[in-house]
């Protein structure tokens, strides 16, 4: 059913595509936005891994701005190497917004996290975190998940809070009979005229015949209750920044955690990331040592054109390992 949904979409994106090339009069009558970028990318480890790949290609659909006073959308399809370049659908989501409150109802990525928040293409660092990667709330299971979820922003600014209710197994498969759910809620505080950030994330799911790959054994399925919880904090100014997060998760009474710290230089069209990743798992036979990195970016047009280079390795207890370079091409096709 996805494969369908997802060729149907790129069908559409073909269309728009076409649409753009004509007239102005023509194309104003369409009232929806495409947008899209794709990331070609290089690793190496110097020993057996020599490897060029599409990291991904992203398109998306919104409306314009004078689509809706109230509601808005979002459609969003991606490609990957890592899928073996197959089309998959990520989000499908519409909005109502009044005032400080929004709804969102469909498809799409629950609040929990800072870094999860940032966008793929703006990212200092080739990828996020690994414990982002392993301990939001449907990490390895789609990221997304089919729910609503409410918004209130503070007409001061002074903070934004989230709160959703999903089906809790992600969208890698769809039940007709599903018996768990997924609450989530998070809140941002913005301080020093939001030059500082910082906030909380929560979640509570009650699994049903779960797998969570990455997190517990390969094979291990459970139904019980899953609790987790997220800190974080960023500080910026001028051409510095910081961040940091924790998360942890109470697995039917079986404990993950970890955390990275962030530091990111950035002045006109260079930046100089380095980040220290810790991330504890369920899983034996898996190694927890931390793993740290040092990127360096060139900007030739903001993000919409961006080389990067980023050095990773792992640290053991008298040695370092699985260190690989990675050079990464990015640009925006609207």
């Amino acid at each position: 059913m996805k494969k369908i949904v997802s060729l149907s979409l790129v069908i559409s994106l073909f269309l728009i595509g076409i649409n753009s090339r004509l007239s102005a009069q023509e194309k104003s009558s369409l009232p929806l936005n495409l947008h899209g970028y794709t990331q070609l990318r290089f690793s190496t480890n110097f020993s057996n891994v020599h490897s060029f790949s599409l990291r991904r290609l992203k398109l998306w659909i919104v409306p314009k701005s004078n689509f809706s006073k109230h509601w808005d959308f979002k459609i969003q399809t991606t490609l990957t190497s890592l899928k073996n370049e197959a089309f998959f659908l990520q989000d499908v989501m519409l909005r109502y917004k009044k005032g400080p409150f929004s709804v969102k109802m469909g498809q799409f990525t629950p609040e929990y996290s800072l870094e999860r928040f940032e966008h793929d293409y703006s990212l200092p660092i080739a990828e996020r975190s690994i414990v982002i990667d392993r301990l939001i709330p449907n990490a390895t299971l789609g990221v997304r998940d089919i729910g609503f979820e409410g918004t209130y922003k503070s007409p001061s600014g002074g903070f934004e809070t989230w709160l959703g209710i999903f089906n809790g197994y992600g969208i890698k498969e769809y039940r007709f009979d599903n018996t768990g759910i997924m609450i989530t809620h998070k809140t941002t505080f913005y301080i020093l005229k939001k030059h500082w950030l910082t906030g909380y994330s929560i979640m509570y799911r009650r699994g049903d015949q779960l797998a969570v790959p990455k997190v517990l054994p390969e094979g291990v399925m459970f139904t019980g209750d899953d609790f987790r919880f997220n800190l974080f904090s960023k500080i910026h100014w001028s051409a510095l920044s910081f961040q940091t997060e924790y998360f942890y998760a109470n697995i039917k009474h079986r404990y993950a955690d970890g955390y990275y710290f962030m530091g990111v230089w950035k002045k006109n069209n260079q930046s100089i990331a380095a980040s220290y990743n810790q991330y504890t798992d369920l899983i034996n036979e898996t190694p927890d040592n931390p793993e740290i990195h040092l990127a360096y970016s060139y900007l030739f047009k903001g993000d919409r054109i961006k080389l990067m280079l980023d050095n990773g390795v792992k640290l053991g207890d008298h040695s370092v390992y699985d260190y690989f370079l990675l050079i990464q091409f990015q640009f925006f096709i609207n």
